[in-house]
């Protein structure tokens, strides 16, 4: 018996260490791999650049005939922090010195430009503290406001304010004051307003 348990131990020692290297071999390889993979989506492709470039340029003849422009470099999209696009065309209107993007946009399909997304996060910057002051006035202390511009070309910034106020303390009254000053005073054409209650999940909402 103890002649058959010594034969017995090498085989299964060696099994086992060649399970174990098999693993080991696998892993390595796959971490290469996955480096490997990695390391490739860091490097724009140049396919890519040349193409949206070119998109750019006959994009900007139709659009603006008239803007005297450089193309400044292509924004490749690698962190993702924007939704709409991985490669974008940094252009600079040599008139103004502002600059803008121009790319395709993934999911339409179609070529466009940040210039009206610019404008709008520009006004909604600007109007601001005048929308807050007005509520503060007219609704009291709030836990917050928040203004957001829109990142959609043709999409709608979002007025979200919080208040401490009980919703039977807010009639329709006051609200709608709110949205005529947003509309006739400030002059914003579309938002979507929405006032939250301190004791209820219930908002006054409306979609301009």
């Amino acid at each position: 018996m103890v002649n058959i348990r010594n034969k017995t131990w090498p085989k299964t020692f060696v099994i086992v260490t060649g399970i174990f290297l098999f693993l080991v071999v696998g892993l390595v390889v796959g971490a290469f791999w996955t480096f490997g993979e990695f390391k490739e989506s860091l490097i724009p492709d140049e396919k890519e650049e040349e193409k949206i470039i070119d998109q750019a340029e006959q994009y900007l003849v139709t659009k603006y005939p008239n803007m005297e422009y450089e193309i400044s470099y292509v924004l490749y999209d690698i962190g993702e922090n924007y939704g709409n696009f991985d490669y974008a065309a940094v252009i600079l209107n040599t008139e103004t010195q502002k600059s803008f993007m121009v790319y395709e946009n993934r999911f339409t399909k179609k070529v466009e430009d940040d210039i009206s997304i610019q404008e709008a996060t520009e006004f909604i910057e600007e109007v601001t503290p005048k929308v807050k002051s007005y509520i503060n006035k007219k609704f009291g202390e709030t836990q917050g406001i928040a203004f957001t511009p829109t990142d959609d070309i043709g999409g709608i910034p979002s007025l979200n304010v919080s208040l401490y106020n009980k919703k039977e303390e807010i009639n329709e009254e006051m609200f709608l004051s709110l949205i005529d000053f947003l509309q006739h005073e400030l002059n914003i054409e579309h938002a979507s307003v929405n006032i939250m209650y301190d004791n209820d999940a219930e908002t006054w909402s409306k979609e301009f």
